[in-house]
């Protein structure tokens, strides 16, 4: 018998970043530990290494932005069991498309449009205060249980609290534009100019070459490692802050775009990452640096939030969906 097989519709780099295809590798890791086949089907920039960001999911580029008939020829003549799409780009007309062959599963943090799926994922702090237009039986995954990270960050973080901040890691997002990355890592050397500075400069860090005496990291399959070994992280407020969280590494917090708002309010309101804005990070930086107490305590309560297990979670309930009663259907 054949293995079940998803297919995962999303993208990456430029605008889209590099937040939506890690976490469907994240995802796609715990299913294939199931015995699940997944491949993922990605839009975006063509310079952009998908193998080299997310090394344990098989992808291949279509531009399937307002095109469903692409992904739906791109799988031909297979069996497909379910759809995964995380995808600002997604439409009812993708979706729609999509459900006639499988069950769909949505990855979404807005819930700002009709989605007509199976079930939805949203891993957020905020998820359960939004309201998805969804059919009455799809299965709602909400809240930060079901926060989609690498198995990696399920390992319990040791302990550490250093007196001073020695090491800071600078991650402001894979597709932030270079100029942006450099004025925030100023920033953070001007606040502390005896600390070690990683920055993770993803797409953009081959012209990061104005930041001497800081260690610049190309685009990376994990920041796990730069995590743990970091005091403290000043990160942009998506995806990444529940990096921090589960590694309970304290993180000052910068909103760089619209959808990393809800993060950036509602996690700076529970005191989990202390919210800052550009104009005056350095001072926010060098408190936060200076604060053992803050720093212990948004470390203790980061890890009780997120323990790393959501993407277990979420798999077992695509499993149970997959394993439903469902006709079989061959695109065609």
């Amino acid at each position: 018998m054949s293995p079940a097989r998803v297919i995962v519709v999303t993208d990456a780099g430029d605008a889209a970043g590099l937040g939506h295809l890690k976490r469907c590798a994240a995802l796609a890791g715990r299913l294939r530990a199931r015995g699940v086949a997944v491949e993922a089907l990605v839009c975006g920039p063509r310079d952009t290494d998908l193998a080299r960001v997310a090394p344990q999911l098989p992808a291949t580029r279509l531009d399937w932005w307002g095109a469903p008939r692409r992904v739906l020829d791109a799988v031909i003549p297979r069996t497909v069991d379910a759809f995964v799409v995380d995808s600002y780009h997604t439409d009812e007309p993708l979706l729609l498309a999509l459900r006639g062959v499988a069950p769909v599963v949505a990855i979404d943090d807005v819930g700002d449009r009709p989605l007509p799926v199976d079930a939805v994922i949203n891993g957020t702090w905020y998820a359960a205060e939004l309201t998805y237009r969804v059919p009455p039986e799809a299965v709602r995954l909400l809240g930060p249980r079901y926060a989609l990270l690498d198995p990696v960050y399920a390992t319990i973080p040791s302990t550490r609290s250093p007196a001073r901040t020695a090491r800071v890691l600078v991650t402001l997002g894979g597709a932030t534009p270079a100029g942006q990355i450099a004025e925030v890592s100023r920033a953070v050397r001007s606040a502390l100019p005896d600390a070690i500075i990683d920055v993770a400069g993803g797409l953009a860090a081959a012209e990061l070459t104005s930041l001497p005496g800081m260690t610049v990291h190309g685009p990376i399959a994990s920041l796990h490692p730069l995590l743990v070994g970091a005091d403290l992280a000043v990160t942009a407020a998506g995806m990444t802050l529940y990096e921090c969280l589960a590694t309970a590494t304290p993180a000052v917090a910068l909103c760089l775009a619209d959808n990393q708002r809800p993060n950036f309010e509602r996690l700076g309101a529970a005191g989990l990452v202390v919210a800052a804005h550009t104009e005056t990070l350095a001072g926010t930086v060098a408190r936060v640096a200076a604060d053992r107490v803050l720093r212990e305590r948004m470390a203790t309560d980061g890890r009780r939030a997120i323990d790393g297990h959501g993407a277990e979670r979420a798999a077992d309930a695509l499993v149970r969906l997959i394993g439903r009663p469902q006709t079989v259907r061959t695109v065609r």
